[in-house]
């Protein structure tokens, strides 16, 4: 779901040249380590002395060393703290780029939707569980099919109640699932229809008939009552020409409703005419499609970090990256908040994060070396086309060797040696051992959740085996991200082996969203191509590479005023600062 708020459309209108200012130094980073961590200070005072960060650009949070942290507490103990630090130092100015350290939380719980979109999850929820009620009450109803013969008490088929006997059996709480019900009654409706073709009593088959009709007409509406009556041809069928016009008349109703504002009234009328056209059993889908959308406000920290200027956007989905290269770059408004670029030197322990450190200043003095792996022949072919046009781009760009693979499986194991980059998909939380990492390799995996269980040695995810393996910076999602969120292969590659720019410049120029559930796990300040760039700047499609013509900038001042100075240990908000 991409979410474009009212500030959105003003970041699009006037992105912010102020944060095209590329070529990171280490003064313009902040180091987060988790005060409650010993590891993670000591990793965040080993990263700033490797990288010359100031000692003065560490911060200290007191925060859970957990991997999730609930919403509340992020803001209290991470962003809150974080802002109010940057200004009490006087680096709002300088900071481009915030480095979360092993120990600091990965994922941000969702928030509890408030506002417009509190009241659109009430109606949901409400709405959603009567209709789930009713598919339950349906397949009680329908396992008496067949077995009970009562007269009708309407002429039509609905409601469906008045072809059955009374009192309706009620349904035992807690309901099954609707995708459970929906499994059990598709399956008793295909033995129902054999038992009534059964009947030999003409009578007892008319009202088993009826009522088999008009199940399929409450569970499926419109649609499935044509498609039962063309399969079945039941006696005595309502006229099919009626139907037809009717539902017809019902679908175009609905396309009107949907792309009507989200007003209560225009939601229940969408509601009632969805019922009609595809039953209750489309109408729960569609309220628990919308009950889960505004329950995304879910993230991983780094990511919703990269917005903690930014004040009462919404939470609900992925917010537009500002950054990214495809935003239009236009004079810069002081009254548009900066995004901060963002990554974590992170792994399932301390170890692989030391290890990150270490190594990516290794890589990057001797220059990474090794093959490109790309592997294709993923879930869908049209995104194969990405990979093939990364590497048809290395093969007339790049010196860098590439070996791809088209085939619908993964690469196999034991057959990659000397990887220095990689990316393919799609063997979802499988890990395949294919791969001999060279020291300092880059690269990821396609999937959904690669990075889910980030802190967990036993894994079997992506990011886990990748970091354990030798991987020195990866990408991975915590949870659903959708395939459009990931960095398009042939925007950040490219623009990765000309050795021009960091890692979290090319992260942060090619990912399209942000307040989103991918992490950038590495160095930030990691160049793997610095000493033996592959790629020319001028190789790169038109926009791709930031300005060269301009020196670093100063980005727009966050009207922020803490109540009390900030340490550099803290986990107190400011009471004044009312964020969101």
């Amino acid at each position: 779901m991409f979410r474009i708020t009212k500030t959105l459309f003003a970041v699009l209108a006037v992105a912010m040249t102020s944060q095209a200012a590329f070529a990171l130094r280490p003064q313009e980073v902040v180091v987060v380590s988790n005060a409650n961590v010993p590891e993670s200070v000591s990793l965040g005072k080993h990263y700033a002395a490797v990288r010359g960060i100031p000692a003065e650009n560490i911060l200290l949070v007191k925060t859970t060393a957990d991997y999730l942290v609930p919403r509340a507490d992020y803001e209290a103990q991470i962003r809150r703290p974080l802002r109010e630090f940057l200004v009490s130092n006087r680096l709002t100015s300088k900071v481009r780029c915030i480095c979360l350290m092993w120990g600091v939380p990965v994922r941000v719980g969702a928030a509890a939707p408030k506002g417009k979109a509190g009241e659109l999850m009430a109606l949901y929820r409400t709405a959603g569980t009567k209709v789930q009620y009713r598919l339950a009450i349906d397949y009680k109803l329908l396992g008496t099919v067949a077995r009970k013969f009562p007269t009708p008490t309407t002429d039509g088929l609905a409601p469906v109640g008045k072809l059955f006997e009374s009192p309706i059996p009620a349904p035992s709480p807690p309901l099954p699932s609707q995708a459970q019900l929906k499994k059990d009654i598709d399956k008793l409706f295909e033995i129902k229809q054999a038992e009534v073709a059964r009947l030999h009593d003409p009578a007892q088959r008319r009202i088993a008939s009826r009522q088999l009709m008009g199940l399929q007409l409450d569970v499926y509406g419109l649609e499935g009552l044509i498609r039962h009556i063309s399969k079945v041809k039941p006696p005595n069928p309502p006229d099919m020409l009626k139907l037809t016009r009717r539902r017809d008349e019902a679908k175009t109703r609905l396309e009107k409703l949907l792309k009507a504002s989200q007003t209560s009234q225009n939601i229940r009328a969408a509601m009632d005419a969805m019922e009609l056209v595809g039953g209750v059993h489309r109408t729960v889908s569609h309220a628990n499609k919308w009950i889960k959308r505004l329950g995304q406000s879910d993230a991983s920290v780094d990511s919703e970090l990269a917005l903690m200027w930014w004040r009462n956007y919404e939470l609900i989905g992925q917010q537009l990256n500002p950054l990214y290269w495809r935003v239009p770059a236009r004079t810069a408004s002081s009254k548009i908040p900066p995004t901060m670029m963002t990554a974590r030197i992170d792994g399932p322990t301390a170890v692989e994060a030391r290890r990150i450190i270490d190594e990516s200043v290794a890589a990057e003095k001797a220059g990474l070396k090794g093959t490109f792996y790309i592997d294709a022949g993923g879930k869908l072919p049209k995104y194969d086309l990405h990979l093939r046009k990364l590497r048809d781009f290395l093969l007339a760009k790049s010196r860098i060797k590439v070996v791809i693979d088209e085939d619908r499986t993964t690469f196999a194991e034991g057959t990659c040696p000397q990887a220095a980059l990689y990316v393919g998909w799609y063997s979802l939380a499988k890990y395949v051992p294919a791969f001999t990492w060279n020291t300092g390799a880059t690269g990821w995996h396609i999937a959904s959740f690669e990075a889910r269980h980030l802190r967990d040695p036993n894994s079997n995810e992506w990011c886990v085996k990748m970091l354990q393996n030798g991987v020195a910076a990866t990408i991975g999602a915590v949870e659903e991200p959708y395939l459009t969120s990931f960095p398009i292969p042939e925007e950040f590659f490219p623009l990765l082996l000309t050795g021009k720019y960091t890692l979290a410049e090319c992260y942060w120029r090619t990912v399209p969203n942000t307040s989103w559930r991918l992490t950038l796990i590495g160095d930030p300040l990691y160049t793997p191509f610095a000493a033996n760039p592959q790629v020319s700047v001028d190789a790169l499609p038109q926009g791709l590479a930031p300005a060269t013509n301009r020196g670093p900038q100063t980005p727009a001042r966050p009207q922020v005023a803490p109540s009390h100075p900030a340490t550099r240990t803290t986990a107190s908000p400011s009471p004044a600062d009312r964020a969101r």
